[in-house]
């Protein structure tokens, strides 16, 4: 399966009822809005003592989803650019920013077909979040599109679940346990993320999304290779996203559940 493909069936999933989830779990866009305007710092906490002050900063988001980090940024004075290949994404995080009273550019496209009228260019932060480097069948066209988007000294920002957890680990009993492979290459069908926020009916009539889990040894290099510098790699302790909360809490502080990598493009 190439990246079109996979695009293609993942684009699909995405298409069907992003917007509906994102409000049972956000409110209506205006809602959500004064919630980020209240306190635009919030959603962005994270990523912000990797950037310091961004008014001013040029920001692109791949695959940026619901707009709210993005929507964060700009109230903060970052001009910022969201990618992403869904147009229910789109329309709730368009709507979120009108509300919010900021612009926000989204692009509705796959990361390695922007048109080129729309590629971005010399951004100070590239920002991939939590969930996102599994739509990729092949990782160094995507860290070297992130590249050639970076301006000289510009910072690309990963952060995403673990693979010692996405790929190996689970919980059987109250004890975890390796069941996974940690090496396996294979495609998976997966449900598409937003479907938990939705009645378990609806759940059932969602079309399936397809994804790849990389190794972390595998994501460290093809960035390496793109000619980003990697500067740090920070792991976290919290797997709550993984398992239930009776099990998550008695393993929560021993198990790296979220990494996040800052490299800078130093050409």
């Amino acid at each position: 399966m190439n990246q079109h493909e996979m695009s293609k069936i993942n684009r699909s999933g995405w298409e069907q009822s992003a917007y509906k989830a994102w409000v049972n779990r956000h409110g209506e866009p205006q809602e959500y809005a004064k919630c980020l305007k209240a306190n635009p710092e919030k959603a962005v906490a994270h990523y912000l003592p990797f950037m310091g002050n961004v008014k001013g900063k040029k920001i692109v988001n791949l695959l940026g989803s619901k707009g709210n980090k993005a929507v964060s940024f700009a109230l903060l004075g970052a001009d910022v650019t969201v990618v992403d290949l869904s147009s229910e994404n789109q329309r709730y995080a368009t709507q979120l920013a009108d509300a919010a009273s900021v612009h926000i550019h989204y692009i509705i496209s796959d990361v390695l077909d922007i048109p080129t009228e729309h590629q971005p260019t010399d951004m100070d932060f590239v920002l991939l979040e939590v969930g996102v480097l599994h739509y990729f069948v092949d990782l160094p066209p995507l860290f070297e599109m992130i590249c050639r988007s970076l301006k000289p000294g510009g910072k690309l920002i990963l952060r995403d679940y673990h693979p010692m957890v996405s790929k190996l680990l689970s919980v059987e009993d109250d004890s975890m346990v390796a069941k996974g492979n940690y090496f396996d290459e294979g495609m998976k069908e997966v449900d598409v993320a937003y479907s938990i926020l939705l009645p378990e009916g609806e759940r059932e009539a969602l079309t399936k999304n397809r994804i790849r889990r990389w190794t972390l040894g595998e994501i460290i290099t093809s960035i390496a290779k793109a000619g980003l510098k990697v500067e740090s790699l920070e792991e976290e302790a919290g797997i709550k996203w993984a398992f239930p909360p009776h099990a998550a809490d008695k393993i929560e502080e021993r198990i790296p559940g979220l990494y996040t990598i800052l490299a800078e493009k130093t050409c």
